[in-house]
């Protein structure tokens, strides 16, 4: 079982593997009271399911770039903090809605403002293949997870 300190303020997700076996799913329920609970088909699953997890410090750390590129420009440090906090939360809040649906993120991207500055910003993303850095930072935790590697992409 795995739990995130989101878990805490009742804002996360338990992993769990096994299935809840019990006969009236005690142990499910007390997960589904902490944020909710995925029960994962495998230990395989758990892990994949793990490695997001490790992508916490990743998104702190794109908040922190976009705090000192506002800061840069001119905006005190603590408007910058507190508009992307609030803006990010905002996002979120908006991926939350729906999320048992497997095209949530995907309707998200398509009601993107054609020509927009959003639109813009995820093609420079893959231009830049920002995206596919991600997929790899993913496959090298994972590689980690699994005893394989160190976990470090290997840019040689």
């Amino acid at each position: 079982m795995i739990c995130l300190p989101s878990v805490s303020t009742l804002q996360g997700v338990c992993l769990m593997v096994p299935k809840d076996h019990s006969e009236d799913n005690n142990i499910k329920t007390l997960f589904e009271s902490l944020g909710g609970c995925i029960e994962c088909e495998s230990e395989e699953i758990m892990r994949a399911m793990m490695v997001p997890t490790g992508l916490m410090g990743p998104m702190y750390a794109i908040l922190q770039s976009n705090r000192d590129w506002l800061v840069e420009k001119g905006v005190p440090p603590g408007d910058a903090s507190f508009f992307l906090a609030k803006l990010y939360l905002g996002m979120m809040l908006d991926a939350e809605k729906d999320c048992h649906d497997p095209e949530r993120f995907d309707n998200l991207i398509d009601e993107q403002t054609p020509g927009g500055l959003n639109e813009q910003s995820i093609e420079n993303l893959k231009r830049m293949n920002a995206f596919d850095s991600y997929r790899s930072a993913m496959d090298s935790m994972l590689s980690r997870l699994e005893g394989k590697t160190d976990g470090y992409v290997d840019n040689t």
